[in-house]
């Protein structure tokens, strides 16, 4: 996976080219934002990212900018709400990943963990103690999930087995309220068996089995496999329904939907597809509101601006929607025109 282009690599490598590059370091401390417009349910409250066209990446809590800095790897990050931390990643000149925290009352920020791993999707644990986060290690061509004791500064592995070099996870979501845990998993070999094909006969990649868990840190039980590209996974707050974001593949067309998994029955439905008004991103991160009556998610809005980096690289503004699961409607809750949205969270 470090030296070639696999299939699940495919939404990664996406991401990072509609954003932008990020590189150098700076802080401006905290201000509301002209142009930003947020209309959040319910009361919460959103945690976004968004790099601009000058490369700076700033990190919002609903209309209020908590950090920016010019950074050098696609934006991973967590807050701790109760005592005003930010936790997020950076590569310095070398490559190397850096875990940094930012007390955004003092502003004071600590380098953390340095290494040759790549970390991404950083999720708090409820007691505070520990960083969840994906892990990607330069001699191994799959994906785990690893956990960074914050007392400690040392990451211990989750899953899979440190032995197994073929079970990969390719999107986790820790989910607060229950102290637990749903991936993604797929096999290696088989990822690159099928791109192989696809490639020697020229035709449309057949997608990697995907395979759905959930679980504690010690016991992860199999819910469902399916033959789809999939690239993202979120629960609502009883573990009892799973969001993914499912997309087909026509050379370069890709259609993308919202599905919703019951973890009981096993079933699922599309829940969301495109509309006039918009058009879906295949990683459009779908997640519940907190009362689990809204489901909001990133789309392109007909007519969305094109911005243009100082590299020449173009993307679309990307807005954060909502759709209201009883009466079936979507509104904008979240949009920044002059910027491109990397991921985002329900905070509150």
């Amino acid at each position: 996976m470090k030296n070639r282009i696999v299939l699940l690599l495919i939404v990664v490598i996406a991401a990072a080219a509609a954003g932008f590059a990020f590189y150098a370091a700076k802080d401006q401390g905290h201000e509301n934002a002209a142009g930003v417009s947020v209309h959040t349910e319910s009361g919460d409250k959103l945690l976004v990212s968004i790099t601009n066209t000058d490369l700076l990446t700033k990190y919002y809590e609903n209309d209020k900018v908590i950090h920016e800095e010019k950074l050098t790897s696609y934006p991973a990050f967590a807050l701790d709400q109760k005592q005003q931390v930010l936790y997020y990643t950076g590569n310095n000149d070398q490559n190397e990943m850096r875990l940094f925290k930012l007390d955004l009352k003092s502003n004071q920020k600590t380098m953390l963990y340095k290494g040759a791993e790549s970390a991404d999707s950083l999720f708090l644990s409820k007691d505070r103690s520990t960083i969840y986060f994906r892990l990607g290690k330069a001699d191994e061509s799959n994906f785990r999930i690893a956990a960074f004791d914050l007392k400690t500064k040392k990451y211990k592995n989750l899953y899979p087995a440190v032995k197994d070099q073929d079970d990969s996870v390719s999107s986790f979501f820790y989910n607060k309220k229950t102290d637990s845990f749903a991936m993604l998993h797929y096999s290696v070999e088989e990822d690159y068996k099928k791109t192989d094909e696809a490639n020697e006969k020229g035709i449309d990649p057949e997608p990697t089995t995907i395979h759905f868990a959930a679980g504690r840190q010690t016991q992860f039980d199999e819910l469902k496999s399916l033959d789809q590209f999939i690239s993202d996974i979120a629960v609502s707050d009883d573990d009892k329904r799973i969001l993914f974001t499912s997309y087909t593949q026509k050379g370069t067309e890709q259609t993308a939907s919202i599905q919703m998994l019951n973890a009981d029955t096993k079933k699922y439905e599309t829940i969301i597809s495109n509309q006039k008004s918009f058009k879906l991103l295949i990683d459009a991160q779908p997640q519940f509101s907190m009362d689990g009556k809204n489901i909001y998610f990133l789309a392109e809005a007909k007519g969305a601006k094109k911005l243009k980096d100082e590299t020449g690289r173009e993307a679309k503004v990307r807005t954060i929607y909502s759709y209201n699961l009883e009466n079936k409607t979507y509104k904008k809750v979240w949009e920044n025109p002059n910027g491109i949205i990397n991921s985002f969270f329900v905070i509150n």
